[in-house]
């Protein structure tokens, strides 16, 4: 019987993998009002057996006694409703005879609405609404949560704790200590700035040196050779590519700490090959973000931008926008908010209990996406030190890499 009175909240956690408690959230008094007031008129309905004629007391008895229990039975639904977070994630129980329980990782917490209404204000409670990647609609709405505000910053300081939301540096904080103004690159420009900025494109102001080849004079590539791979994609037996007949001889730190890993360990190339890689991705990044800054842009929030430009409909449900990016939704969550602040995309719900979270471009981010589009388009996309076939080359080796580790 006591599992008709206590949810057993300790009972769901995962002990094995060290989940504690960090907050249990019990329905704020006030949501016992209605059930008292119900208890209440059950009373009043059974205190009428008293001054009517005997033969017709059981009448308002029974009735009373009927209103009295349903009383008490949405009471203790209000009393058995927890929300409960935890340092892996939220969930809800609720529910007497039949119990109801809804997950959701913090990893897929997006944003969090605290409505307080007036009596909200003074009695201090208020009504949480969870936006997730996919809506669960047992844990959108929390309803009558107690000290709304420190139970919001307990989730979001879990969040931060655990690295799901990282600290983002502004572009300009290097500039902040030597500038006194107050503004902040990260505005997006108004229409005429966009067109002096585009002009300034056109008349070669923005201009990027290009090589044609990708070694430097002072390289020594030795002589090059022809090689077949096995690209094992489409209808392509086999693609030719050019290779050197040794690795470039570069004297920098990523060569001189492959030297010492030869000493220790085996796969020499390979480390050296991911360390270069991802010097180059770290590399590539930083500089379009610096391109698309004039803009307003960052590169994380051009790239959601371009795929839903890409849609026909120009919309697509968060969750697949994050599938097709390829990184957690936590990942994308400031982005996407940053452009719906900006007017660039909309955020609306679908319809139906299973509605989705569906991202919507603007006119206004149609427009910028096709600037920024023309800009990264005519700096080459950072890799203007790379001929066209060395660009197809590199496509398809990452391109076999890609989909063998998929």
């Amino acid at each position: 019987m006591s599992s008709l009175t206590d949810p057993q909240v300790e009972n769901h956690l995962i002990s094995e993998e060290g989940e504690v408690i960090v907050d249990e959230v019990r329905r704020h008094p006030l949501a016992f009002v209605t059930p008292t007031l119900i208890i209440l008129l059950g009373l009043a309905v059974a205190a009428l057996s008293f001054v009517i004629p005997p033969e017709f007391a059981t009448i308002p008895l029974g009735i009373g006694c009927v209103v009295m229990l349903f009383g008490v039975y949405r009471a203790l639904f209000v009393h058995m409703d927890r929300f409960v977070i935890t340092n892996m994630r939220v969930f809800r129980i609720h529910g007497i005879f039949t119990q109801h329980k809804a997950t959701m990782p913090m990893a897929r917490i997006l944003d969090i609405s605290v409505h307080k209404p007036l009596m909200g204000r003074i009695f201090r409670y208020g009504h949480f609404v969870f936006e997730s990647a996919a809506q669960d609609q047992g844990l959108r709405d929390i309803r009558y949560v107690g000290r709304p505000d420190e139970r919001d910053l307990t989730i979001q300081t879990v969040i931060q704790r655990s690295g799901l939301r990282a600290t983002i540096k502004s572009f300009n904080s290097g500039a902040e200590d030597d500038d006194d103004d107050d503004s902040t690159v990260d505005d997006l420009l108004t229409d005429e700035d966009l067109t002096a900025h585009d002009s300034h494109a056109e008349s070669g102001e923005l201009s990027e040196r290009v090589f044609d080849t990708g070694a430097e004079s002072t390289v020594d590539t030795e002589e090059w050779n022809t090689m077949e791979l096995d690209v094992g994609y489409r209808d392509a037996a086999s693609e030719e590519f050019r290779v050197g007949s040794a690795l470039p001889v570069f004297e920098d730190s990523i060569s001189a700490a492959a030297g010492e890993w030869e000493l220790r360990w085996p796969e020499r190339n390979r480390m050296q090959a991911a360390t270069e890689l991802m010097h180059a991705h770290r590399r590539l990044i930083t500089d379009l973000d610096e391109k698309l800054r004039p803009l307003g842009l960052t590169y994380a929030r051009y790239e959601i931008l371009l795929l839903l430009f890409f849609e026909s409909s120009g919309a697509l449900p968060l969750v697949e926008l994050t599938d097709r990016l390829q990184v957690e939704a936590s990942s994308s969550f400031h982005s996407v908010r940053w452009l719906e602040e900006n007017c660039l995309i909309e955020r609306t719900l679908e319809p139906g209990d299973d509605g989705e979270v569906v991202a919507e471009l603007t006119p206004k981010g149609r427009a910028l996406t096709d600037r920024a589009s023309h800009l990264v388009a005519d700096i080459r996309f950072g890799l203007g030190t790379m001929s066209t076939s060395e660009c197809h080359q590199l496509t398809a080796l990452l391109s076999r890499q890609r989909r063998a580790t998929e």
